[in-house]
């Protein structure tokens, strides 16, 4: 799916990408003063996206502390739509990401 896309290429619509492809006047978190919002920065570290966060850490443990770990390993792939849903940071652009297929058996 597009998400994956996005994660793997990391042209993430978020406003550190935006920003340098002038579609954002900020590159920074509109939750985090002067914190850059960069795909890291959204998926384990910023502090609005908390609750959404705590769910990957109870599901996956400490390697939900890991970019990599949550892009590669196929384990991470249901937690990691659940969290990106939650946040629905990228909704207006992705809208409601359903679980790949191959995963719900």
């Amino acid at each position: 799916t597009s998400l994956y896309m996005f994660l793997h290429t990391g042209h993430v619509p978020l406003n550190k990408h935006l920003h340098h492809i002038h579609k954002s006047d900020s590159l920074f978190c509109a939750h985090c003063p002067g914190i850059e919002e960069t795909m890291h920065h959204y998926l384990i570290t910023c502090c609005h996206y908390q609750r959404a966060w705590h769910s990957l850490i109870t599901a996956l443990g400490h390697k939900a502390t890991s970019t990599q770990f949550l892009l590669t390993d196929l384990s991470a792939i249901p937690h990691l739509v659940s969290f990106v849903n939650a946040t629905s940071r990228l909704r207006a652009i992705l809208g409601e990401i359903p679980l790949p297929h191959t995963l719900l058996n």
